[in-house]
């Protein structure tokens, strides 16, 4: 039993020493894989996944695969490549110098929601007309600036009350830093809002699709 942790072009780079990796090749691309571990699946298991994923990501284009793929052996992984190839080459040349960065908006102080008895009067619609209007100010102060610096994003339905706004950016590795300095900025400028920016992460939202 192997585990996925990768699709990278084939020749790449040297494989990072942090795990017992190989690659199978099919047809220009190549499943990055090592032997399953034994034992459970936990927390610790889940973060080395994402630490050899991270270490791949290093030195080369890549689509991660989420934790917890798993085949049979080196000739099933050349056949999952094979039945899929030309739609990992497009998400390949999609995600190619690229890396993923992700962005929450908090309100500092979030609108307050109804009360229970309430929650099906007018004072429900008020609040949800707050709430809206809320994330879509988030929307235009910090999402559209920061789509412009983007290939691409995705939003996520934010977690109320507090977040307005959860998404995830697709930016060129040489325009990271301009990408976390305005979203700095745009922190300072917008007391209303705290901005978590968290990556470079592997492109996992804009591996497929």
């Amino acid at each position: 039993m192997i585990e996925l942790f990768a699709i990278a072009e084939e020749p790449g780079p040297p494989l990072p020493a942090i795990a017992p990796l190989h690659s199978v090749p099919c047809g220009g691309l190549a499943a990055i894989c090592a032997p399953a571990a034994d034992g459970e699946v936990d927390t610790e298991a889940l973060w080395r996944h994402e630490e050899v994923v991270e270490a791949l990501m290093e030195d080369r284009d890549l689509l991660p695969v989420r934790f917890g793929t798993r085949l049979e052996d080196d000739a099933a992984a050349a056949r999952a490549v094979a039945e899929r190839r030309s739609e990992l080459e497009i998400a390949l040349e999609r995600v190619r110098g690229a890396v993923e960065l992700s962005v929450r908006a908090l309100l500092t102080e979030p609108p307050e929601g109804p009360a229970e008895d309430d929650a099906a009067g007018a004072d429900y619609l008020r609040a949800k007309r707050r709430a809206t209007a809320a994330h879509d100010a988030v929307a235009n102060a910090v999402h559209d600036p920061l789509s412009v610096l983007a290939r691409a994003h995705m939003l996520r339905p934010p977690r109320p009350p507090a977040e307005a706004l959860r998404a995830a950016y697709l930016v060129d590795r040489g325009t990271v830093g301009g990408f976390t300095r305005l979203v700095a900025r745009l922190d300072e400028r917008h007391p209303e809002l705290r901005l978590l920016c968290t990556g470079p992460w592997p492109p996992y939202s804009f591996a497929a699709g």
